[in-house]
């Protein structure tokens, strides 16, 4: 009796404490990345070096207690490349580069809660010291994040793309 109870009291109250739940969903990624090459005195010479990062992300979350579906992508590429040619000198490239994105959604009875955010930071640095010859260095991100909640509220959409891009270059003779 009380096991058939339990059980008929569960099977009353679980739609109804689902129907004022929240289905949530959360994604990120961190892109950090040196690259750099070195040439030093001597006959001539040749230095390259790149580096390529590639990020994606999907999800998918659905509250058929609300008629709610929430989507969100992000992805993007991180390039650098680093090249040095010359003689009787120090001719060089440093690079450093991170790249940060998050997004945030949460869905319930109402239109839901979206967040996003993407940031990078970069340096970059070109030495020639001496000898003849040059050294160049190129770094570039190129990202974009979506979000969607399509409910009976209607659809609320996020968007944001952040493309990037440094050139460093120095050469010249005696």
């Amino acid at each position: 009796m009380r096991k058939g109870l339990g059980v008929f009291l569960i099977l009353i109250f679980l739609p109804v404490c689902a129907a004022f739940g929240a289905i949530g969903q959360a994604e990120g990624f961190l892109l950090g990345a040196e690259n750099g090459v070195l040439l030093a005195g001597g006959p001539i010479g040749t230095a390259q070096n790149t580096n390529v990062a590639v990020v994606g992300h999907n999800q998918q979350a659905t509250d058929p207690y609300h008629f709610a579906t929430a989507l969100q992508s992000e992805g993007g590429v991180l390039i650098q490349g680093a090249c040095a040619i010359g003689m009787d000198g120090l001719f060089g490239v440093g690079q450093a580069a991170n790249v940060l994105g998050g997004q945030l959604q949460v869905v319930g009875g109402g239109p839901g809660i979206q967040d996003q955010s993407l940031d990078s930071i970069f340096g970059q640095e070109a030495v020639r010291d001496g000898g003849i010859g040059a050294a160049l260095g190129m770094q570039g991100f190129v990202g974009l994040q979506v979000q969607l909640i399509i409910s009976p509220h209607g659809v609320n959409r996020n968007v944001q793309y952040l493309g990037l891009g440094q050139v460093d270059k120095v050469g010249g003779g005696p």
